[in-house]
């Protein structure tokens, strides 16, 4: 019996050895992994042309929709309420190409703190998505422009004279919602994702020709108190630009719903962005069907999240009944608006779950790269859900009134604008220098990767 049990333990104990030497020593992987330049950077001059057009067209798109809200009578009614449509429209797009650049920032420091040795080689280009958060600062200024030039309250409607002097509830929470502690907490939130983006950016880059692994150990350091920063700010924020639209409504698990988004967001615009880059033959051998399986898994599980907290939301609403709190629900169930919450459970969950939940979906650059797509609309759909009806709303005896579907061209090019412009930045970005991390310690783990479920 001892004997048998020896024999068993030196084959567990040889096994392990085994593997402990594959996964941990992949020597063999490294020798016969191309890191050329010709499989590590995409083609001289690639991108130049596309990028330019793209970042033109979004800037020409996002000029055309805020051409009304500047030039618009807002004294008078009908004016205004054009100026209100367009700048509305502006700032739907601009909230989605926020989220398409902090999403990958959150991403990129909870690879650091687990560090996630499988995520090398998809990592630089989520660097490259945050990297472009100085960009989302510059496309953010036209909204404050409009709110100081134009009119005060043109999209954020606590911050009118009028309501103040008489709307109670907006004067309990006068403390917190006055223009001079919003400026001053936007600027502290875009100084913190400006900081955290740009020193893990340079901490990869000058990786990549230093070759110092103590990088890393900044870069771990720079995320452990950066993942605190940004989900505090990212929570802030989202009640700042899109829950204060109506500040009358409540919501403790907004910051969390937002973040969900963000986060479905970056997954989705990196699967399209390696699909991109394996299109054009680079990183063969580098972002295998291996890695493709895990995005899958990521995209599949922040789905399900972000329905979690979508449903967790509304459950929680609609048990309570406080008046306070449904109204938001009353007027995204009413007057049309009705069919985008529908569009939203069926797409942004139910087709992309079912689409994801089989192992060979999740290897499947084409499958991915289709569940992408419709995520990424989606989830510009979801920002127009939560932002657009305010533009239509409107109240008695503190209830909603009206609210119906009112659609126009500066829906579309309102999102479009902003979107293009991040694509075109990101197109710029990728081709100008290493596609992923060159000397990352972590590298030898990540090419001998494999999944086993």
């Amino acid at each position: 019996m001892s004997s048998i049990s020896s024999h068993a333990a030196g084959a567990a104990h040889a096994g392990h050895e085994h593997a402990h030497d594959h996964a941990h020593n992949p020597t063999y992987d490294m020798a016969h992994v191309d890191l050329s330049e010709a499989n590590t950077r995409m083609p001289a001059g690639w991108g130049k042309v596309s990028g330019i057009a793209l970042l033109l067209l979004g800037a020409v798109l996002s000029i055309a929709t805020l051409v009304p809200a500047f030039t618009s009578n807002v004294a008078d009614e009908s004016g205004a309420k054009l100026a209100k449509h367009a700048i509305s429209a502006y700032h739907t797009g601009f909230i989605v190409m926020l989220t398409m650049t902090l999403g990958p920032l959150g991403l990129v420091m909870i690879f650091h703190l687990v560090k996630a040795g499988w995520a090398v080689t998809i990592r630089r280009q989520l660097e490259n998505m945050a990297a472009l958060v100085p960009a989302a600062l510059i496309m953010f200024t036209p909204i404050i422009l409009a709110t100081v030039i134009v009119k005060q309250d043109i999209l954020f409607k606590w911050m009118s004279p009028a309501l103040l002097a008489t709307d109670p509830l907006l004067v309990a929470k006068s403390p917190f919602l006055n223009a001079t502690f919003f400026y001053i907490r936007l600027a502290i939130y875009f100084a913190i994702w400006l900081f955290v983006a740009m020193r893990l950016n340079r901490l990869s880059r000058e990786q990549d020709t230093s070759g110092n692994k103590d990088l890393t150990v900044r870069a771990g350091l720079t995320s452990a108190w950066g993942i605190l920063a940004f989900a505090l700010s990212l929570a802030f924020a989202s009640f700042d630009l899109i829950k204060s639209l109506d500040f009358h409504w409540f919501s403790t698990m907004f910051g969390v719903y937002i973040f969900a988004g963000s986060m479905v967001a970056a997954v989705a615009t990196l699967v399209l962005t390696l699909a991109v880059i394996r299109g054009q033959g680079r990183l063969k051998g580098l972002v295998t069907s291996e890695h493709l399986h895990d995005l899958g898994k990521l995209l599949l599980a922040f789905t399900i999240f972000w329905a979690y907290v979508n449903f967790s939301q509304y459950f929680l609403i609609w048990y309570a009944n406080i008046p306070e709190e449904t109204a938001w629900y009353m007027l995204r169930t009413n007057n049309g608006w009705q069919y985008l919450g529908i569009a939203l459970i069926l797409l942004h969950f139910v087709v992309p779950f079912l689409l994801l939940l089989w192992r060979g979906s999740k290897r499947s650059i084409g499958i991915l790269a289709v569940a992408a797509v419709l995520l990424l609309a989606m989830h510009c759909v979801d920002i127009f859900y939560c932002i657009r009806p305010i533009v239509y709303m409107g109240f008695e005896s503190g209830g909603i009134i009206k609210g119906k579907v009112g659609y126009s061209w500066m829906d579309l090019t309102g999102i479009l604008g902003p979107v293009l412009v991040f694509v075109g930045l990101l197109i710029r970005k990728i081709g100008s220098g290493p596609l992923i991390p060159m000397q990352d310690p972590r590298l030898p783990e990540d090419l001998g990767h494999k999944n086993y479920i």
